[in-house]
């Protein structure tokens, strides 16, 4: 039997995407999805040791960060512009997805989206570094996989 050898994502490839705009410069991206449980106890339950655990909700937050742009455009969000759209409120279409080949910008038919909220907004400015920002997101509503698509995976499930 032939052992398949298998792929592991490189972390560059991982791209985030705000208003179907790639981030400019974004040097570092991070997902957590996490599961808030609740523990029902019955009395045919109460008897035994072991408790039993459901599903009340799930969350998502995105983290990234990336160079600040002086000079970004529609195309290439910027700090700037995504202080724009923090300062507004209102939630923001975002998604997460691998690089097309070897441009910039995240594939649209694959990786997971949805509406999220930009809860922090952090500056960094060192003296005789580059300036770089990061940015907190949180769902506000369903995540999804694109349509169609295999989530973060190349080949069909």
């Amino acid at each position: 039997m032939s052992e398949v050898a298998k792929s592991v994502l490189d972390g560059t490839d991982l791209i985030l995407s705000v208003g179907g705009k790639a981030l400019g410069f974004s040097t570092g991206c991070k997902v957590s999805t996490s599961v808030e449980t609740g523990e029902r106890v019955t009395k045919e339950a109460s008897s035994g040791k072991w408790k039993e655990k459901y599903v009340k909700s799930f969350s998502e937050s995105i983290s990234a960060d990336g160079c600040v742009l002086t000079d970004g455009d529609a195309e290439t969000p910027t700090y700037d512009q995504l202080k724009d759209l923090m300062l507004k409120g209102d939630p923001v279409d975002a998604a997460y997805s691998l690089r097309d080949g070897d441009k910039r910008t995240g594939k649209t038919t694959g990786g997971y989206a949805g509406k999220y909220i930009i809860t922090s907004l952090d500056l960094d400015g060192q003296a005789g570094d580059d300036a770089k920002y990061s940015v907190q997101l949180e769902n506000s509503g369903e995540v999804k996989k694109v349509q169609d698509s295999n989530g973060l995976s190349e080949k069909s499930e």
